[in-house]
């Protein structure tokens, strides 16, 4: 006991005696923080957003692939902060988007919510893929329940989603829902049970699903790479240590070394450098077939453009006819973009809107405001999870032909251009 004691003692007067190293770099990381804190929200107030809503046309025959080609060409807004300047001096941040699908009061709604310099390029996207689609901009939907949500007359459930594993790994796309074998029939399209469940909200019900993502650069592949080479058993190629990194590790070695005499009283054990010569190149023969899937899953994926995205869910309703079922019954929509394999969407612990134990009726107010406040603002300062084209059309598309649902906002005429011989004043 007394040795643990003094080897505390020695660590509390080594930390203190170099106090004058570490802590202007604390009160330097500090400062920096609560500066990007304040600019970056400062930045975000100035943004001036819009909401548009759209009405696809009743025959959309194709799969989910159109909206893939609309997602891909919204990457483009890729790179709105050029400068270190304007990322640390002015606050700006990469531009996003929010598309979503909503339920209310038994009507479904398709919603973009994009910045106004964006609205000629979302609205070219849209038509390039659905020329008979109607696009008007409306108020934003949010306002249409009461500020102060959950009251005595209004509860709510909902959260953040968040992947249940590394976002390298892919969610089950629409791909894997066309059945090859029957090209004359329209694939199964998960969107029409979400088309059922708005249809069947009552008055005073309410169901948002948001869809954030702002385009990130490829770096995120050449990971999603490494991943796969570690599953494959591959070896990663050895790097040279260049001048300036042999010297960083002299320094560190050298002041490991010191540091653990002095706590210690004793010499720092000798270093061990592992040899990989005698080991295989890869582990490929040794895979199953299901290992095989997952390492082809992850190599297609960083195939495609990426998104960094988060996707938030919350269900509204009147006390009096909230239930849980439309919980559950959205959930299980969602659930059907789950590889048990490979990758899942599920509540984040930490924003679910639930309590158990001391203070929990408080607590859960609470959750519910916040989340709330979260749903209004579309905030995006975290870090988001990668999703691809291909999933985020998977989560966000128009139904096709084969959803029936009498709920579903079809636009019910055909629009026609101008005659070409049309008089012009």
């Amino acid at each position: 006991m007394q040795e643990i004691f003094t080897v505390y003692l020695n660590f509390l007067d080594f930390f203190f005696r170099v106090a004058w190293i570490w802590l202007p770099i604390f009160l330097a990381v500090i400062f920096f923080k609560s500066w990007m804190y304040y600019i970056q929200r400062w930045q975000w107030r100035q943004l001036d957003w819009i909401m548009l809503e759209v009405k696809p046309p009743k025959e959309v025959e194709s799969s989910p692939k159109n909206m893939e080609q609309i997602f891909a060409g919204l990457w483009g807004v890729i790179g709105t902060v050029g400068y270190k300047y304007e990322k640390y001096i002015l606050g700006k941040t990469q531009d996003y988007f929010s598309f979503e699908l909503v339920g209310i009061n038994g009507e479904a709604h398709f919603y973009l919510r994009t910045l106004s310099k964006f609205r000629d390029l979302v609205e070219a996207q849209i038509y390039s893929q659905y020329p008979q689609a109607e696009i008007r901009e409306v108020p934003d939907y949010v306002w249409s329940v009461p500020t102060d949500v959950p009251n005595k007359n209004w509860n709510l459930w909902g959260a953040r989603l968040k992947m249940a594993n590394e976002d390298a790994y892919p969610l089950r796309t629409y791909v894997e829902l066309i059945d090859v074998a029957k090209t004359d029939q329209p694939f199964f399209d998960p969107m029409a049970g979400l088309m059922e469940v708005f249809g069947k909200l009552k008055q005073g019900e309410q169901v948002w699903l948001q869809i954030l993502f702002r385009p990130i650069d490829d770096v995120w592949q050449k990971k999603a790479k490494a991943i796969a080479d570690k599953l494959l058993g591959k070896k990663p190629p050895e790097k040279k240590e260049g001048i300036f990194a042999m010297e960083a590790r002299t320094w560190y070695e050298a002041f490991y070394d010191a540091a653990y005499a002095i706590i210690f009283g004793d010499v720092a054990p000798p270093r061990d450098k592992k040899d990989n010569k005698n080991e295989p190149y890869s582990l490929a023969m040794h895979l199953s077939q299901g290992d095989k899937d997952v390492i082809q899953g992850i190599e297609l994926k960083a195939s495609k453009k990426g998104f960094e995205s988060k996707v938030n869910f919350v269900y509204i309703g009147r006390s009096d006819i909230f239930t849980m079922a439309n919980v559950s019954a959205t959930m299980g929509i969602i659930a059907q973009t789950a590889n048990l394999n490979m990758n899942s969407l599920r509540p984040d612990p930490a924003t679910i809107t639930k309590a158990n134990y001391l203070f929990a009726k408080g607590r859960k107010a609470y959750k519910q405001r916040v989340l709330m406040r979260m749903m209004r603002a579309r905030s995006f300062w975290e870090n988001g999870y990668i999703m691809n084209i291909e999933e985020l059309a998977t989560l966000f598309h128009f139904p096709t032909i084969g959803v029936r649902s009498p709920m579903t906002p079809y636009l019910e005429v055909k629009k026609g251009g101008p005659p070409v011989d049309l008089p012009m004043k």
